[in-house]
């Protein structure tokens, strides 16, 4: 009991600016009149702090607040001692490093989740990153589905997926990543986007020439096969960002540009 209200004490002292390293603390014999105990109780829970690394006893020279360097907010840095006991159990466990990491960073970060995001290509990787990130607070890391497939195999570039607590993907990549996610231990949610929902709407657009500016062909290929039964699909421009002159875009023209397509010009306007 004493020994926590010393700790408790000298920490909120720290905090609060009232004790700094090498500060001198009352002596045993003064606390021990205090808490009306043995003086030698005093000195027990003194040296239990020593162990903590939170005081140092300096022979014949008194107990100080220690002068190790403070951590956030001025709180005194934890004892190696706990890290080392921490490892020590992990170790016996045979939990690897990695392993214990996670678990660590699960019990102290806020309850923000972090998914990756797993689609064709840059444009579908941006756009679904955005919209996790903005309309639902995820943090987000996103993956093409070329650089996911070689981050199973890469240990460093598989980080962001091991410490995913969620993997998205589209309908394209359903069951090899299902299968990645279920290696993982992470769940998988794939998602799609229904033509039915967006046709009618776009339908209204394309009675005039569309202009959709994209990242890479790719990305333009996958947005005419899915328009490709929409009426009127054929007034669909595609444009690529480096490839097609973006100048040809009539003044005026409904023209939608993917969030990747808007990076590539920015920094082709910066490289300009």
């Amino acid at each position: 009991m004493i020994v926590e209200t010393l700790r408790t004490r000298l920490l909120r002292g720290v905090q609060a600016g009232t004790l700094r390293a090498g500060d001198r603390l009352p002596s045993a014999r003064n606390l021990a009149t205090e808490f009306d105990v043995d003086h030698r109780t005093i000195i027990d829970a003194y040296r239990k702090l020593v162990g903590e690394q939170l005081v140092e006893m300096r022979p014949r020279g008194g107990v100080y607040v220690t002068a190790r360097p403070a951590g956030v907010g001025g709180i005194p840095a934890l004892p190696e001692k706990w890290i080392t006991n921490v490892l020590v159990e992990a170790l016996t466990r045979e939990i690897p490093g990695p392993e214990l990491y996670e678990w660590l960073r699960r019990s102290l970060e806020t309850l923000r989740l972090r998914a990756v995001v797993i689609a064709s290509t840059d444009d579908q990787v941006a756009g679904l990153c955005r919209e996790l990130r903005d309309d639902y607070g995820f943090e987000v890391d996103g993956l093409t589905a070329a650089a996911a497939a070689a981050a199973q195999s890469a240990p460093t570039a598989s980080l962001s997926l091991r410490h995913a607590d969620l993997i998205v993907t589209t309908a394209a990549h359903r069951t090899w990543v299902a299968e990645m996610g279920s290696q993982l231990g992470k769940p998988v949610t794939v998602i799609d986007v229904r033509p039915d929902l967006l046709g009618a709407e776009w339908g209204l657009f394309l009675r005039r020439p569309v202009y959709v500016v994209v990242a890479s062909e790719d990305f333009g290929d996958v947005v005419r096969r899915f328009f490709g039964a929409v009426p009127k699909a054929e007034n669909l421009r595609i444009l690529v960002v480096g490839r097609d002159d973006l100048a040809t875009i009539p003044e005026n023209a409904p023209t939608y540009i993917t969030q990747r397509a808007r990076q590539n010009i920015g920094n082709m306007v910066l490289r300009g």
